[in-house]
Parts: C-alpha cells; structure tokens; sequence
C-alpha cells in the first residue's frame, strides 16, 4: 500500500473548518448599516448649523482688526479710529486732529478697511452685531501709546469700563471685551 499524502483526502472525510477564519453574517452587516443610518441622520444636519462656530469666527475677526487698528496707531505714532455703523465697522485715520476721518486701505486688497456682517459676508451669514458699548460713542479709537478710547466726532474720551462688542449667530452670543488703559482684548 502507498503512504498517503497529508494534504490529499479522500472525498468520503468530513472538512474540519480552520479556527480564526468567521465572517460577518448578513444580520451584522445590516445592523452596522442601520446604527451608521441613524448616527448620520442625527449628526449631519447639526453640521450646517454651526453657530457657535460662526460667531467665535466673528469675533476673532473684530479682534484682529482691533489689534491692526492698535498696532498701526503705535507705530504711525498717531490716532487710529473703528467706526461702527449697522452692522459693518470701518478702520479710518487722519493725519491730525483737525483733519477729518478718512478710511485706511485694507493691506490685502487695497480697498477701504470695511468689514461687513450678517447675509453678504461669506462664511459668517447669519452673524449680526448685536450692540456696541463704548461708553455712548460708536467709535473706538487707539492713541500712539495703544489706549483705547471712545469719540463722538469731537470729543476724545479714555474708557472708564471696558468696551464691549455682542455678536450673534442663531441662538449663540459672544462679547468682544477691551480692557481700559491697557486695550487688551478678549471674548466671552
């Protein structure tokens, strides 16, 4: 008689399943596909609706510009202004106290340094400035040493509390805080 080989059978011998080689049976796949259904229909319509998203944008915006506004007063060694009006702000200069406010340039676009909220800004539709508190005037201004203060047109006042700037988006405020003396900015 021939040794058998090891790998041969003979077609009679019942198969012994290898261990460690399952597969995931129908009812699994469908469960999984179900769960990922339903996590998705609950997660992505909260996707499109970030509102907290697109009023912290706003206010990291207001604050940059603050902060340019600030940092161009020091080193031009003179008086830099934010103007709010609706929902837009304007950076604007002059050359000296009698001259009258006139619009800086943007330095990326080199248009006036206009910034405006709510449907006609891209990626913050739906964000409002929702009030302004400099002490009565809607202009911010910045002196060569970097202080804040606030004007009506004719007056310069220093800040005797902090400024603040609301802004809006759904249901989610945020408030843009400059600090007296210092014009620290921060957002709560």
């Amino acid at each position: 008689m021939l040794p058998r080989h090891p790998q041969l059978r003979s077609p009679a011998a019942p198969r012994r399943s290898r261990p460690g080689r399952g597969a995931f049976t129908l009812v699994e796949i469908l469960c999984v596909i179900v769960i990922l259904g339903i996590a998705s229909a609950l997660i992505i319509p909260q996707i499109g609706t970030r509102d907290d998203v697109k009023a912290a944008a706003a206010a990291r915006l207001i604050i940059a510009d603050l902060m340019y506004a600030q940092n161009l007063a020091i080193s031009k060694q003179r008086k830099h202004y934010v103007q709010f009006t609706g929902q837009q702000y304007t950076l604007l200069s002059r050359d000296a106290d009698t001259d009258p406010l006139v619009a800086i340039l943007h330095p990326v676009d080199r248009d006036n340094y206009v910034e405006a909220f709510g449907a006609n800004r891209a990626g913050l539709e739906g964000v409002t400035i929702n009030s302004i508190n400099f002490g009565g005037p809607t202009i911010l201004g910045f002196d060569d040493l970097g202080s804040p203060f606030s004007y009506d047109g004719t007056t310069v006042a220093p800040l005797s509390a902090a400024a603040s700037i609301e802004v809006k988006s759904g249901d989610f405020t945020l408030t843009v805080k400059v600090e007296p003396f210092t014009g620290d900015t921060s957002v709560e």
